[in-house]
């Protein structure tokens, strides 16, 4: 059942299911079912091997985010729209969680399922380098190699932004960025040509993101290297050699190098410290800032539960007027997680949201202190996946809820593997040190 559910994890995070609705008319209930199957794991192990379903304190949490969700899209001036939006969060989100935290219940099935979302990683940024170096055209690689959008250099060169099976190029920058930690963990941890194989994927992840030139993923990686650096995951030298590659890397795509240095230009004019401030900023910074004052506006005005889950786009039009800056037409998403969940569910639910947050955060860290000494393979991923969480919420601070997906199958994951024990390296220690033991206590002829 590894194999099925290390496929099914791969399948998913490929996006296969929404490419082959998408690419190939493939019926949606169909594509639907793909995720669904991981309950055939579930049944095995609960109605075969007779173990008990598992219910943690973060699938409570998540349910209660549910509820909160839900009232306060009753109250929303759309309730059928809002309450859509809290059926997507419970099937896509919630319950791929809860059947994760179910079938996933050994370190070799945790081990495995993070080499499954590597090898997706994988792929999909092989896909991508190839798209880049063949040029972009409008050849999507069944699906696989979507184009969103281009940039023009200050040299006027024209560069296609890759968005890999997703079709929106900072959310693909978001998916791989989380995978490389993952990838460098079981590069970490294994030996011969697997160590130089998972080395590769790390570079074809890193390659992959750089591709979707997204400064957030930038951003959320510069942010997680003094974490790493505080778990021990890596060394002074490993971030030395990661910015030397990040040099190369920019040097070959100077289109991501001027992105990457506007980071600095903004951040400079969003505090006011550049002559004009804003207004001198690039239109895409511009009108991130409006869209997220705008959801701070909702959410002064709907304090409790919010306007309720996917109204902030809809009242953007109103508060936007409001703030100015770069009001663009029509309803614009908020492009912070955060603020929109407070002007969607307001304190109640972005609280909610939080204590989930908190207690996959907690089971981390007790998991990483408990592997430190123990297993070294576990504690390796067990890092891999805290810093994969810290980059998501990271990117997540210039992304808004979509493709949810993605992120529960991430809180999945960490909360199955916080629950593996070390039982299996305990034993060998155990029978090591027995049969020593016994050594010792036999006569001598």
């Amino acid at each position: 059942m590894i194999f099925v559910t290390s496929l099914l994890l791969g399948l998913i995070y490929l996006n296969v299911p929404a490419v082959a609705v998408r690419e190939f008319g493939v019926p949606f209930a169909v594509g639907a079912l793909i995720p669904m199957l991981l309950v055939v794991p579930v049944l095995h192990r609960v109605l075969i091997k007779g173990e008990p379903l598992r219910f943690p304190l973060f699938l409570v949490l998540a349910l209660v985010l549910l509820v909160l969700h839900a009232f306060s899209a009753l109250g929303s001036i759309r309730p059928h729209e809002s309450l859509e939006i809290v059926i997507d969060w419970a099937l896509e989100g919630v319950l791929l969680a809860a059947l994760l935290v179910n079938v996933l219940r050994s370190r070799n099935d945790v081990i495995a399922a993070v080499k499954a979302l590597v090898l997706a990683g994988f792929v999909m940024g092989t896909v991508v380098i190839i798209q880049q170096l063949a040029g972009a055209t409008d050849n999507n690689y069944m699906g696989f190699g979507q184009l969103d959008s281009a940039m023009v250099s200050d040299s006027g060169q024209l560069q296609t932004r890759l968005a890999g099976p997703i079709g929106e190029t900072n959310r693909f920058a978001q998916i791989m960025a989380v995978l490389i930690p993952l990838a460098a963990a079981l590069a970490f941890t294994s030996a011969g040509a697997m160590r130089w194989f998972y080395w590769l994927a790390t570079l074809v992840i890193s390659g992959g993101m750089a591709l979707a030139f997204s400064r957030g993923a930038v951003v959320a990686l510069a942010l997680a290297a003094p974490f790493a650096l505080a778990f021990r995951f890596i060394a002074l030298r490993h971030v030395v050699l990661g910015v030397f590659g990040a040099v190369v890397l920019l040097a070959l795509l100077p289109h991501y190098a001027e992105r990457v240095v506007s980071i600095g230009q903004v951040a400079v004019q969003s505090l006011g410290l550049s002559p004009g401030g804003l207004r001198n900023a690039d239109g895409a910074a511009r009108g991130r800032m409006t869209e997220m004052m705008a959801a701070g506006l909702v959410f002064v005005d709907h304090p409790v539960l919010g306007a309720g889950p996917g109204m902030a786009q809809v009242h953007y039009p109103k508060y936007a007027a409001k703030v100015g800056g770069k009001v663009r037409p029509g309803t614009r998403r908020s492009h912070n997680l955060f603020l929109q969940l407070a002007a969607e569910t307001g304190v109640l639910g972005l609280a909610a949201f939080f204590a989930v947050l908190g207690v996959v955060v907690v089971g981390l860290e007790r998991a990483r202190r408990r592997h430190f000494k123990r297993d070294r393979e576990m504690w390796a991923i067990v890092c891999g996946l805290e810093l994969a969480l810290i980059i998501s919420l990271t990117t997540s601070l210039f992304l808004h809820a979509a493709y949810v997906r993605y992120f529960w199958l991430l809180l999945g994951l960490c909360v199955a593997a916080s629950a593996v024990t070390s039982i299996p390296v305990l034993v060998r220690l155990l029978s090591r040190m027995l049969g020593e033991t016994m050594v010792r206590l036999r006569p001598q002829t």
